[in-house]
C-alpha cells in the first residue's frame, strides 16, 4: 500500500516537470520567432558628395557625306586624317550624261533670250507688227528655258563634294573611278566620306534615373581620360535631355571640352566628377538602412512591433549616409540599420535599445 502511494507521488511530480518543461520549450520557440533588430532616427545633415561616372568622348559634329548626283568619282582631293575647312573639295564626279544635258539647255535658253529680246524691242519701238499674245508666249518660253537650264547647272555643282563644315576626315568609302550613286533618289546609296569636328569634344554620360535631380545645368566638373594621365579637365554641365530613356531608365547629360590640340579623341572613355550639394538640411539614415531593389529603394520601419517595408527616393549620399525623399519618414521614425534579413514586412519584431 505506502509502495503505491509513493509510485503515485512519484509519478505526478515525473508529469510536473515535463509540463514544466515543455512551457519554458514553447515560452523559448515563441522567443526565438521574435527576432531582434536595431533601429536608428532620421536626423537632418547637409550633404556635400561627389557623382562618379563614366563618359564617352564624342565629336562636336559627325556627319555621313553622300554624293546629291550620281556619276563616277574622277578627283579624291582629301584622305582619311586630312583637316579640312568648310566648303573644301573633298571629291569631283564626271556624269557625262549631265554634261550634254547642260550644253543642250544652254544652247535651248541662249536661242530663247535671244528670241525674246528681239520680241521686247519689236514690241517696244513697233507694236502694232506683234501682239502682246505673241510676246508673252516668247517670254514664257524663254523663263521656262532659263529655269531649266539653272536647275542643271545647280545639279552639275553638286558633282563637286564639299566640305559642310570644318574637320577632320576619318573615313574614306570610295576609290578613284567608282561609280557613284545619288545619295537623295538612292536610299542604299554608300557614303564616300565621314568628317568629325574634334575642336570641341560633346562628353555625354547616361545619368541614372535615381540622380537627375541632382544634377543641373552649369554645375562644375572634373574630367580624367586615363589616356591622359595627369590631365584634368575643368568644365560645366552644358546640356540635359530632360527625358528618361525607358529601356535604359537614364537620361543623357552632355559636357563640352575644348580640344583645339586635338589630344582627345572620339571614343575616348572618361571618368567624371560633378559635386553634389544639398540645398539646406535634409532627413538622412546610415548607408545600412538602404534596400536597393532594381531601380527602387525601400527601408525598413517599426511601427508598435510590426515591420513595415517603406518606399522611398533616395537623394545624395556619401560614404556614410544618404538622403531620403519621402513623407513617410520623419525624424521620430524607427528604422531597421541591424537584422534586416531576418525580418520582412508586417512580421512582429523585438527593438533593441
Amino acid at each position: 500500500m505506502k509502495t503505491n502511494f509513493l509510485l503515485i507521488v512519484f509519478s505526478f511530480a515525473v508529469l510536473a516537470c515535463s509540463d514544466g518543461t515543455k512551457i519554458q520549450d514553447e515560452t523559448a520557440i515563441l522567443a526565438v520567432k521574435v527576432p531582434n533588430v536595431k533601429v536608428v532616427n532620421p536626423e537632418q545633415r547637409s550633404f556635400t558628395s561627389t557623382l562618379q561616372i563614366i563618359g564617352n568622348a564624342m565629336p562636336n559634329k559627325q556627319v555621313n557625306i553622300h554624293a546629291m548626283e550620281g556619276g563616277f568619282l574622277s578627283e579624291l582631293k582629301k584622305d582619311i586624317g586630312d583637316k579640312v575647312r568648310k566648303g573644301d573639295v573633298l571629291a569631283v564626279l564626271n556624269n557625262p550624261q549631265l554634261a550634254r544635258e547642260l550644253a543642250v539647255n544652254k544652247v535651248s535658253k541662249d536661242l530663247a533670250e535671244a528670241n525674246y529680246l528681239r520680241f521686247k524691242k519689236v514690241i517696244a519701238k513697233t507694236p502694232e507688227i506683234t501682239t502682246l499674245k505673241e510676246f508673252e508666249k516668247v517670254e514664257a518660253t524663254f523663263l521656262m528655258a532659263n529655269a531649266k537650264y539653272k536647275s542643271t547647272v545647280n545639279r552639275d555643282s553638286l558633282l563637286t563634294i564639299r566640305a559642310p563644315f570644318s574637320g577632320i576626315v576619318t573615313v574614306r568609302n570610295v576609290e578613284l573611278g567608282a561609280l557613284i550613286q545619288n545619295g537623295i533618289t538612292n536610299s542604299n546609296a554608300a557614303s564616300l566620306f565621314e568628317i568629325m569636328d574634334v575642336q570641341t569634344i560633346r562628353l555625354t554620360i547616361a545619368l541614372p534615373e535615381t540622380e537627375v535631380d541632382n544634377i543641373n545645368k552649369g554645375m562644375p566638373a572634373e574630367i580624367f581620360f586615363s589616356e591622359l594621365p595627369g590631365q584634368k579637365f575643368s568644365v560645366q554641365v552644358s546640356r540635359m535631355s530632360n527625358a528618361i530613356d525607358n529601356s535604359t531608365k537614364t537620361m543623357k547629360v552632355q559636357l563640352d571640352i575644348p580640344n583645339q590640340n586635338g589630344k582627345i579623341k572620339a571614343g575616348m572613355y572618361a571618368n567624371v566628377e560633378i559635386q553634389l550639394q544639398s540645398t539646406g538640411d535634409k532627413i538622412s539614415l546610415p548607408n545600412e538602412a538602404l534596400i536597393a531593389v532594381k531601380s527602387e529603394f525601400f527601408v525598413l520601419q517599426v511601427k508598435e512591433g510590426i515591420v513595415k517595408k517603406t518606399l522611398i527616393k533616395k537623394g545624395l549620399s556619401n560614404t556614410q549616409f544618404f538622403e531620403v525623399l519621402s513623407n513617410d519618414i520623419n525624424e521620430n521614425s524607427k528604422v531597421i540599420v541591424e537584422g534586416k534579413a531576418m525580418v520582412k514586412s508586417e512580421m512582429q519584431v523585438k527593438v533593441l535599445n
